[in-house]
């Protein structure tokens, strides 16, 4: 009978050495679920600051855009502009030299200077 009673008690103390361990498990658990949690929440807070940035910067891009636009054709005009005084530079050099040229042959005609 005392062996009987040794080895219930024994069982006894594996039970609660077992639900003792099976509290703690459910502590780590439950604290594990807490940390998992907040960190939720800080995403989430974060994702929300994010998006309202960027509401921010969408309606900031969509105030310059007439800046934008206006700044897109003043370049096409300085680049128009920029064509057209090379190629009035081209002409303005021909007619220079044509210009050279005809005071050079009257020069060399009549031994005088050009009038």
């Amino acid at each position: 009978m005392e062996v009987e009673i040794a080895r219930f008690d024994e069982r006894l103390k594996s039970i609660e050495r077992m639900l003792s361990e099976v509290v703690a498990s459910q502590k780590e658990a439950s604290e594990g679920r807490r940390r998992g949690y907040e960190a939720q929440e800080r995403t989430e807070r974060e994702v929300i600051g994010i998006n309202h940035r960027l509401s921010a910067v969408e309606k900031s891009v969509e105030a310059i855009r007439p800046t934008t636009l206006e700044l897109e054709r003043v370049r096409d005009r300085v680049i128009f502009a920029g064509s057209l005084g090379k190629a009035m530079w081209g002409i303005g050099k021909a007619l220079l030299s044509a210009a050279a040229g005809a005071a050079a042959a009257w020069y060399a005609m009549t031994g005088r200077p050009p009038p």
